[in-house]
C-alpha cells in the first residue's frame, strides 16, 4: 500500500534548532538537498522481520547521557564522554549554552541484564587536566576493534585554552582493563590501577573532527564527514569548518604506543554540495561485488546543506574510503524522508536475499507520520518524532524506506509523551548471531530461533523531547529492549 499524500507544514523561512552542535538560522530558507523525498511504504509484508521496543525496568538509576562514545565487553556497556543534559541553549553566553559542568567526566559500566552499574571519575587517576577535558568531550567518533575502543576528536571545554574546541586526539581503551578499573575489582591487569597507564593516545589534525562517524572497512579506519567547531557558541571567535570528505587511515597499535599512517582524504577539494554533512547515521551494508560479499558503509542524510536544509541522498563508502552518491536530480534516486539526524539504529543483513537493513528509531526528522489522518507530513522545522522506520538497500543497490512502528508511550509526570532516539545508541545482544561488520545475521537468527520473538539488543540514552518543537529536551537514561521477530 502506498502512503497518502504529503502535507507540508511550517514557514519557508525556518528557525533551525538541531540538537547538540546545531547552528541557528533566521535568514536562510531551509532548502533540503532535494525538493522531494521517496515514498515511504506502509505495507511491510515484504520485510522479513518485525521490530518492537519495550521499556525496560532497571532496578538502579542510570546516568542521563547523550552524544557519548560507547563500547561493549563481556555483555557490559562502557560509556565515555557525552553530556548529562539535553539540547544546548541559544543564549549569548557560550558557557550557559554548553555548561562544562554537564560534560560527562565519568566512565560508566552498565550491565543491561542485571541492571547493575558502576562509574568512576576520570580525575580519579593521574590524568592531566587536558586529558580529562579531552576524554569528557561529546559528539566524538568511536570505533571498536576487538576489545579495544578508539575514541576520536569531539567537542568540549578546554580549561587550558579557556574556550571550547574540537580535539585532535585519538584514545585507545582496552575495555577489559577499563571495566576492571571502573569496577575497582582490585588492581587492573599488571598491578596498574591508574587510568593514565591504561590508555594510549596520539594526535593528528586529521582527527580534529566532531559530529562525524567511524567504522572499520578491511584494515582501514573510516572517519566520515563531520566538522571542526572551535570556540564557544555563539562567540565572535567561532570557527566552523565541515570536512566535506571521508578520511581514512591505518591504526598502528601494539598495546604500548598508538599512531596512524597511510592517511587518505577523499575528495581532496571541498565538496559542500554533496558532502557538507554532520550528525548523521552511518550504517553498515554488505554489497555483492563480482560475486563477493563486500562490507561497506552508507552515510544516511545529515545536516546542513548550504541553505540550512537536510540531506536526503545516501552516500556509500567503499573499503578504500571513497564516497559515491547517486545523482539527486534523477527521479530514480532514493531520497530519505525520516530520521535524518544521528539516531539509534539496528543493522540487519538478510543473506537469503542479499539485502541490508537499518531500522531507525525516531530522533529528529524532516517527515513524520500523522496517525490521526494516516498521512506523512513534511516539517521543515525538523521535529523530534516517535516513528520507527527502516531503510533497506536491496541486493541490486536500490534503496527503499518503510514505516514499521512507533516507540511505546513513555510520559513525563505531567502527561507529555517523550520522543527518543536522537544521539542514542543500540547495543546488540552478544548472544545473537552477527556478521563480521556487526549486523544481525537474519538467516542464522531464524535458523536458531525460528519465528519466535528474540531480544536482539537494547536502546539507551540520547535526547528525550516532550514535544516535536520547543518544550523540554533532556538527556535520557531510559532503556528499551529491542525485539526482532523473523518471518
Amino acid at each position: 500500500m502506498m502512503p497518502k499524500i504529503f502535507v507540508r507544514t511550517g514557514a519557508a523561512a525556518t528557525l533551525l534548532a538541531a540538537a547538540v552542535l546545531g547552528l541557528i538560522s533566521t535568514t536562510a530558507r531551509a532548502d533540503n538537498q532535494t525538493p522531494t523525498v521517496s515514498p515511504i511504504l506502509t505495507d511491510t509484508s515484504s520485510l522479513p522481520y518485525t521490530v518492537q521496543l519495550r521499556e525496560r525496568n532497571m532496578p538502579l538509576t542510570l546516568p542521563t547521557l547523550q552524544s557519548f562514545a560507547a563500547g561493549q565487553y563481556g555483555g557490559l556497556w562502557v560509556l565515555i564522554g557525552g553530556r548529562t543534559n539535553g539540547m544546548h541553549g541559544f543564549s549569548n553566553n557560550p558557557l550557559a549554552n554548553f555548561p562544562p559542568s554537564k560534560q560527562n567526566k565519568r566512565i560508566w559500566v552498565i550491565d543491561p541484564v542485571s541492571g547493575q552499574r558502576w562509574s568512576r571519575q576520570l580525575n580519579d587517576s593521574s590524568l592531566t587536566e587536558d586529558q580529562v577535558d579531552t576524554l569528557s568531550s561529546f559528539a566524538a567518533q568511536a570505533l571498536q576493534v576487538g576489545n579495544t575502543l578508539y575514541v576520536v576528536g569531539g567537542y568540549g571545554y578546554s580549561r587550558s585554552l579557556g574556550d571550547f574546541t574540537t580535539y585532535s586526539t585519538m584514545t585507545a581503551f582496552d575495555l577489559d582493563k577499563i571495566v576492571n578499573w571502573v569496577r575497582k575489582l582490585g588492581d587492573a591487569p599488571g598491578g596498574k590501577a591508574d587510568l593514565a597507564t591504561l590508555i594510549r593516545q596520539t594526535s593528528n589534525d586529521v582527527l580534529k573532527v566532531t559530529g562525524g562517524q567511524m567504522t572499520m572497512l578491511g584494515k582501514r579506519a573510516i572517519l566520515a564527514f563531520g566538522q571542526l567547531f572551535d570556540g564557544g557558541y555563539p562567540s565572535p571567535n567561532l570557527v566552523q569548518i565541515y570536512t566535506t570528505q571521508v578520511r581514512s587511515f591505518r591504526i598502528l597499535d601494539d598495546g604500548q604506543t598508538l599512531a596512524i599512517d597511510n592517511i587518505r582524504q577523499i575528495p581532496k577539494a571541498p565538496n559542500p554540495t554533496d558532502y557538507r554533512r554532520r550528525d548523521y547515521t552511518l550504517i553498515p551494508i554488505i554489497s555483492s561485488t563480482a560475486g563477493q560479499m563486500v562490507p561497506m558503509a552508507t552515510a544516511l542524510a545529515g545536516v546542513f546543506t548550504l541553505t540550512d536544509g537536510i540531506f536526503t541522498v545516501p552516500v556509500e563508502i567503499a573499503g578504500n574510503g571513497r564516497p559515491t552518491m547517486a545523482d539527486p536530480s534523477l527521479a530514480s534516486t532514493f531520497k530519505q524522508a525520516m530520521s535524518g539526524y544521528d539516531t539509534a539504529h539496528l543493522p540487519i543483513y538478510d543473506s537469503k536475499r542479499g539485502d541490508s537493513h537499518a531500522v531507525l528509531f525516531g530522533g529528529i526528522s524532516f517527515v513524520y507520520y500523522r496517525g490521526s489522518t494516516g498521512t506523512f507530513v513534511e516539517d521543515p522545522m525538523f521535529p523530534f518524532i516517535s516513528d520507527i522506520s527502516a531503510v533497506v538497500r536491496k541486493a541490486n543497490g536500490r534503496y527503499r524506506q518503510f514505516l514499521i512502528g512507533r516507540y511505546p508511550k513513555v510520559e513525563t509526570a505531567d502527561g507529555k509523551r517523550l520522543r527518543f532516539g536522537a544521539e542514542a545508541a543500540v547495543f546488540l545482544n552478544p548472544s545473537i548471531p552477527a556478521t563480521s561488520n556487526g549486523m544481525i545475521d537474519l538467516t542464522r537468527l531464524k535458523a536458531q530461533y525460528g519465528t519466535r520473538r528474540v531480544l536482539v539488543g537494547w536502546l539507551f540514552g540520547g535526547i528525550a523531547a516532550d514535544a516535536p518543537h520547543g518544550g523540554a529536551r533532556v538527556a535520557s537514561n531510559v532503556v528499551f529492549d529491542v525485539f526482532l521477530t523473523p518471518r
